[in-house]
């Protein structure tokens, strides 16, 4: 995986495959990169694997430790997305999965998403990755928070001299 600049994301999206493996292997079921399905009114969603006959959709998360704000919301919109596709003629009885992990960005779902997940009936599960990998993401996002950071900065030093 190169790397291209601070705030690249392509370890994350990388290691979302280790962990639907991971999954596949705790479910007992090969899962396969889901790309678009397209969805009754003219719309698509699309999903990070599915299994081969269709009956389980996932969305996995690579996050190490705490969600933030808008990693929360991606997890709310996961939640209306895999809701909606239960809605569809046929897929009614899909197992609906999101993946993640991270014990502690699992337990950072709470409140009005969790429990939408729960009336949804989309289950929140977390895998185990291997340590060499969750340190690379670790490290990613160490780089990122720096990239956030010096951002943060240049906005205040452009509204002081404002």
């Amino acid at each position: 995986m190169t790397v291209n600049h601070q705030s690249d994301s392509s370890v994350q999206r990388g290691a979302e495959g280790a962990i639907v493996d991971a999954l596949g292997a705790l479910l007992g079921v090969p899962l396969n990169p889901g790309g678009a399905l397209k969805l009754s009114g003219g719309v698509s969603i699309q999903l990070d694997a599915r299994s081969a006959d269709g009956q389980i959709a996932v969305e996995a998360y690579a996050r190490q430790g705490r969600l933030k704000g808008a990693q929360l919301k991606k997890i709310a919109q996961d939640v209306l997305k895999l809701a909606l596709l239960r809605t569809e003629p046929g897929l009614e009885e899909v197992r609906t999965i999101i993946v993640f992990a991270s014990e502690e960005a699992l337990r950072s779902v709470t409140g009005w998403v969790k429990r939408a997940a729960e009336v949804f009936d989309v289950e929140l599960i977390v895998v185990e990755i291997d340590s060499e990998l969750r340190e690379m993401i670790l490290a990613t996002q160490e780089r990122q928070k720096m990239v956030n950071v010096a951002l943060d900065e240049a906005v205040g030093d452009i509204e002081a001299e404002g």
